[in-house]
């Protein structure tokens, strides 16, 4: 795996997450979802993934708490969020800016309680190297129950 692919399924894993945050009216469905993600890392076009994530009921529940736990070891905190009917915009920054930094822009667009669609900038800061990602998302409920 790839530093660029680490990164990228890290942000993945915080916009499932962070996907619904205190807004009531964009309760996501717990269990399997899968997520294509498409887009650029550093001005070049990145494969595009296709990964499976488990959300629990709690998750479903309350994402913001979830997400503002440590995301992988790194404390996020949201420096701003804005609902605008079925849209949601988030500003958020995780990590120690001493290891690694990310900061996120995303907004995300709840089609149901089953699927939900989203754009994310972010700029990851590791070790002194910069990198950037460009991503567009789908996903999609695809399983009550999450088999391992």
């Amino acid at each position: 795996m790839t530093k660029a692919s680490g990164f990228c399924g890290l942000l993945t894993s915080i916009l499932l997450l962070f996907a619904a945050p205190a807004f009531a009216a964009h309760e996501l469905k717990p269990g399997l979802w899968q997520d294509t993600e498409t887009g650029t890392e550093n001005g070049q076009p990145a494969k595009p993934e296709v990964t499976t994530n488990c959300l629990s009921a709690e998750e479903a529940r309350d994402p913001i708490k979830t997400i503002l736990k440590d995301a992988d070891g790194k404390k996020c905190e949201a420096l701003s969020a804005k609902e605008n009917g079925n849209v949601v915009t988030v500003v958020m920054r995780c990590g120690d800016p001493k290891e690694m930094r990310i900061e996120i822009d995303m907004t995300v667009n709840f089609l149901s309680t089953r699927s939900y669609t989203g754009t994310m900038k972010s700029l990851v800061i590791f070790g002194g190297q910069k990198m950037t990602t460009e991503k567009t998302l789908a996903s999609k409920w695809i399983a009550a129950s999450c088999k391992k």
